[in-house]
């Protein structure tokens, strides 16, 4: 795999993913060119249907370009085997999605610990530095249905960062979030980007957008210049 010369943890050059849909050809990213530095905290935003969702799966290993190059931490995903994509989504990405996908029959300390369990790295003493990391140490005995959207949100938290990634993708963390709520997932963003994590969160929220480094507009899955 071809290894990055630059000073970026991400780069994306001229990415497209594209679908058919009956004869037409739906453009969800449309050659979109990307650079972010390590430690960045980015901001990608636009109306529903503009490509952010895509990007971010794009930039994780989650889904595969139609064309164009990503490199990410320093290898081309463009070029990785299903295999190799899996092992790099266990240890160089975590994921923050926008429905939390918690399972609800598991305590808060047990969905925290099933990336370790996945990638067969079981630490009970690392999953409890996570989970007083982001605040939640004194809920890690109760259920997803005996939390609010805000602690619900620090628990998807503390899952994607378990593994230790290099990269955070966020998938609009603050969507279904009150404003006392949406403050604290900010804070600990920037705890964790001032920690040296690098950051990109998908968002229709121009508070947190403003409150980023950074931010990257799209529109019909182009990145629009300011």
């Amino acid at each position: 795999m071809e290894k990055s010369n630059h000073n970026f943890i991400i780069e994306a050059e001229d990415v497209w993913r594209s679908y058919r849909r009956g004869s037409e050809t739906i453009n969800a990213c449309a050659g979109i060119n990307l650079k972010v530095e390590k430690g960045n905290m980015v901001a990608i935003i636009g109306r529903s249907g503009s490509g952010k969702t895509t990007l971010l799966n794009l930039l994780g290993g989650l889904d595969s370009a139609t064309r164009g190059r990503i490199n990410v931490c320093g290898s081309d995903i463009t070029a990785m085997k299903e295999s190799e994509l899996v092992k790099f989504r266990r240890g160089k990405v975590g994921f923050i999605f926008q429905l939390f996908y918690l399972i609800p029959t598991l305590s808060v300390r047990d969905n925290v610990e099933l990336p370790l369990i996945f990638s067969r790295k079981r630490s009970r003493e690392k999953v409890q530095e996570v989970l007083e990391k982001i605040g939640i140490a004194d809920q890690q005995r109760l259920f997803p249905f005996q939390l609010d959207g805000g602690s619900m949100q620090k628990v998807a938290i503390a899952r994607a960062l378990v593994n230790d990634p290099e990269v955070l993708l966020a998938d609009e963390p603050t969507g279904r979030l009150e404003l006392e709520a949406k403050n604290t997932i900010l804070n600990i963003f920037k705890k964790l980007k001032n920690n040296g994590l690098t950051i990109v969160i998908a968002t229709h929220d121009p508070d947190l957008a403003k409150k980023t480094g950074r931010i990257v507009r799209l529109s019909d899955g182009v990145v629009q210049k300011d």
